[in-house]
């Protein structure tokens, strides 16, 4: 799991020039007295200050050899992090990148608190995640002191987040949100942004990531790109050109227009490929959102003896994979369920079965027929 690094930002406001870092967990100037950070019992929200200030320039100087501000400002509002607690030192197991694992209990509260930023701005925030919440079976609850499982910083780092429950494994004393935005950012992009980015904290990775993702990246000129937000090949590899694997990852078929797919742009694919700005939620969104977070689910094991590679079913639109002995509670539908299988029927072929109506309220075991690489199901 890579260390992220954003690179120091620099603005103009009014005749002076103003360096940020990107771990500033402070006032990021002094006229801005409706920014102040609310540090509570948690000075470690401004002990990065001294730490950061010896290379803040350093790395400022040396990106703008090589690139406009403007190049820097334009890369940051097209890219968001997604952050695993493993980059911030919390000292728990890598995961890979997927979604599995990552979801909250149907019904959960998620306590949201600000940790700096104007009163409109976090409401104009604050709405957008409670848009999510029309979809899935969680409430979102801003508050103003105490406990919460996200906390968000207005800053320059660019737009980032933790995924999904990994939000709670986060020092309570350190932001889990990044967003740059400000009073005079548009209403358009709040809204995309904020919206995409409690995606994330809902558990859903950026969808050009997804294993049925098919973007035929040029990867020459996405390295180029990347290399403005300071980021090396190995950093693009993980955040933008790897796949999260089938085990990982709970999916529907690949989604251009989801909040969670940034642009694309032409320059960037072998053939033209592009994907504009997706700046609301799109049906495909609300639907999973709304499985996911279902209190109907049945349980599905592997239980295939002797079968000892992954086993990946389709049931009500999402795809779920299993490896040998795993049980996975998954989303159902009430009636009217259908599930089907990937396996090697006995002609040779890999193909889908999808011969399979699961009753829900009933839990099920996927079995081999006889010693072949046939599949079926049985009520477990």
């Amino acid at each position: 799991m890579i260390t992220p690094r954003f690179p120091a930002f620099i603005l103009l406001a009014g005749s002076s020039l103003l360096l940020f870092s990107a771990c500033d967990k402070a006032l990021f100037a002094e006229d801005s007295a409706e920014t102040e950070v609310a540090a509570d019992a948690c000075p470690s929200l401004t002990a990065h200050l001294a730490e950061m200030d010896a290379t803040r320039q350093e790395k400022n100087m040396r990106l703008l050899e090589y690139f406009s501000p403007a190049e820097i400002a334009d890369i940051q509002t097209n890219t968001c992090l997604s952050k695993a607690p493993l980059e911030t030192g919390h000292g728990l197991d890598e995961r890979a990148s997927g979604l599995k694992g990552r979801f909250w209990t149907p019904g959960a509260t998620i306590r949201v608190r600000f940790l700096n930023g104007s009163t409109t701005l976090q409401q104009k925030v604050f709405a957008c995640a409670q848009e999510w919440g029309n979809y899935a079976n969680v409430h979102f609850s801003k508050v103003t002191s105490g406990a919460s499982e996200v906390r968000i910083l207005f800053g320059e780092d660019g737009h980032w987040s933790y995924i999904g429950t990994d939000n709670s494994s986060i020092d309570a004393c350190d932001e889990t949100m990044g967003l740059q935005l400000t009073d005079q950012t548009s209403n358009t992009e709040i809204r995309r942004v904020a919206l995409h980015e409690f995606g994330h904290v809902l558990g859903l990775r950026h969808e050009h990531q997804q294993p049925l993702s098919s973007i035929p990246w040029k990867t020459s000129a996405v390295y180029a790109y990347y290399a403005q937000q300071d980021w090396t090949q190995e950093e693009v590899n993980q955040q933008v050109l790897n796949k999260n694997t089938t085990e990982s990852s709970q999916y529907t078929n690949f989604d251009a227009s989801s909040i969670m797919e940034y642009p694309v742009s032409a320059t960037l694919t072998t053939n033209g490929y592009s994907i504009g700005w997706n700046t609301q939620l799109s049906s495909a969104d609300k639907s999973f959102v709304s499985l996911m977070y279902s209190s109907n689910r049945m349980r599905i094991r592997h239980a295939a003896t002797g079968y000892n590679s992954n086993i990946t079913f389709l049931l009500a639109g999402i795809y779920h994979t299993l490896k040998p002995g795993e049980s996975l509670s998954v989303p159902a539908l009430t009636s009217a369920n259908a599930l089907a299988i990937w396996e090697q029927a006995t002609s040779g072929a890999w193909s889908w079965d999808d011969g399979y109506a699961p009753v829900y309220g009933k839990n099920y075991k996927i079995v081999r027929v006889g010693s072949t690489n046939d599949l079926t199901i049985q009520v477990d």
